[in-house]
């Protein structure tokens, strides 16, 4: 008979950390589906000067991000030395100015592209330099204190959830409370905003920095090192002496030659760009594609993370019934795929509605099955080292997730340039090219990435269910 697993931490820690999603997602969705809309239609910036703002925030990403990872594990802070606490410190050192920092993103100075209180063309075009600089500079500020912060709660996960099942309830917990930060995060900002006024952006910011705080709060229990994350980290400063970490840039040669791990993290950024373009894209579906308000985003987001909430019970019953997380991953992917193709071709609400209601189940797939399946090849990586470095692969996920923020950017403004899209034009404004150049950033190329990504998954990605319980035999032996 199969023993049943023993939970090491209580529901309710499990549901604290869970909600590090929501907090998460009501601040970074909110990022997406504003942003770059903001600097673009309701600013006026040029689409290709927007564009060069990400390929310049792309290059800070690729030493940011893994940089940061690689710091968490060189560095011993005085808190650590003296009360075994590792990474909680960092996390309140990154939050509280994230937080001030998404808020700044839309606090552009008003004398460069507004008269009375009105946008000025004239003004937009004479200042599109001074407004990228402001862009560019707050989106990298914004980047940098994000890091810190989700590069140390997310290095929390493995160490503190251990077992296979306690991991995947854990996840469960995290999806539904990241789809209602998804949900409040498509509600709220096109409540407040108005792509005609432009100080309702920064007054939204400000809302969410607030909230955020408050979401915060309940986050603490769940990440906060218990007397179990504690004893490793003063095995960790004990063998400090011991363990060799390599310089940075071998450390990312190791990292990037790992074929389990880079494998993963291909799947990973096929699935953040598929589903984030189409988010990202929303404003300029309802007001492009479907002739909508703004306040139609929220329905056409609503549906899909209704399709992923009413997903996540199947997708926990099944993943413990099949105990095969590299076939959930494939099973996920072919079905957010799957779910882009009706999309090239909709033009009415209710189609678009019904839809994204089914696309949302794929979503609610991936979100689930995505920190299991790192979680194992976190696992495999410490086997095969002997060491527990996770924040260095951690900073490189982080890495792929803003690397494929700024993919989407370029793409939506590569296809804007090259269909005649007009930048702050109205519906009747548009060319018909532009208008299909929506089409092709909200579903074609997303789709045709994520069928791409997981194919190579499927193909390349060789963790099995028995190499995974081998390796939980020996991380035991290990004590690690």
């Amino acid at each position: 008979m199969e023993r049943k697993e023993v939970y090491k931490n209580s529901k309710l820690i499990m549901a604290s950390y869970g909600s590090r999603e929501l907090f998460g997602q009501w601040i970074t969705a909110a990022f997406g589906f504003t942003v770059f809309f903001f600097y673009e239609q309701v600013i006026g910036l040029e689409s290709w000067i927007a564009m060069l703002a990400f390929v310049l925030y792309s290059v800070w990403n690729a030493i940011n991000d893994p940089l940061v990872g690689y710091i968490m594990e060189r560095v011993h802070m005085p808190w650590e030395k003296k009360w075994g606490i590792r990474r909680f410190p960092w996390m309140i050192i990154g939050v509280i100015p994230w937080l001030f920092s998404f808020v700044l993103i839309f606090m552009v100075p008003s004398g460069l592209f507004t008269v009375g209180g009105v946008r000025d063309a004239n003004l937009v075009a004479q200042n599109q330099w001074a407004i990228f600089g402001w862009y560019l500079g707050t989106i990298c500020l914004y980047d940098t204190l994000l890091t810190i912060y989700d590069v140390n709660v997310i290095s929390i996960y493995p160490d503190k959830f251990t077992g296979l099942d306690e991991r995947r309830t854990v996840q469960g917990f995290a999806t539904i409370l990241g789809i209602l930060g998804l949900v409040l995060a498509a509600i709220v900002p096109p409540m407040i905003v108005d792509q005609n006024i432009p100080s309702t952006y920064p007054f939204m910011a400000t809302i969410s920095a607030i909230v955020g705080i408050m979401i915060f709060l309940i986050v603490i229990p769940g990440v906060w090192e218990n007397q179990r994350i504690k004893d490793l980290n003063a095995q960790r400063i004990k063998m400090q002496g011991e363990e060799k970490i390599e310089p940075f840039f071998k450390s990312t040669k190791i990292a990037l030659s790992n074929r389990t791990f880079m494998m993963k993290m291909i799947f990973f950024w096929g699935y953040q760009i598929g589903a984030v373009m189409l988010q990202t894209s929303g404003f300029y579906i309802t007001t492009f594609i479907l002739d909508e308000p703004e306040e139609v985003f929220t329905l056409l987001l609503g549906a899909m993370l209704v399709g992923a909430l009413i997903s996540v019970p199947l997708w926990t019953y099944f993943s413990k019934k099949i105990n095969d997380n590299k076939k959930l991953s494939i099973v996920a992917g072919f079905g957010l795929f799957i779910a882009f193709l009706p999309l090239i071709f909709l033009r009415d609400t209710i189609g678009w509605t019904i839809s994204l209601l089914f696309f949302g189940m794929g979503v609610g797939g991936h979100w689930f099955i995505d920190p299991p399946t790192m979680g194992d090849v976190l696992d495999d990586i410490t086997v095969k080292t002997g060491k527990r470095q996770q924040s260095i692969y951690y900073g490189f996920q982080a890495f792929f997730i803003r690397f494929g923020g700024s993919v989407i950017a370029i793409t939506i403004a590569m296809t804007h340039i090259l269909t005649g899209y007009i930048e702050g034009g109205s519906l009747s404004e548009q060319p018909a090219s532009a208008i299909f150049g929506i089409i092709i950033h909200s579903a074609i190329i997303p789709a045709i990435i994520v069928l791409v990504t997981v194919l190579i998954f499927w193909k390349f990605y060789d963790l099995t269910p028995e190499k995974v319980a081998a390796n939980k035999e020996k991380l035991k032996e290990l004590d690690l």
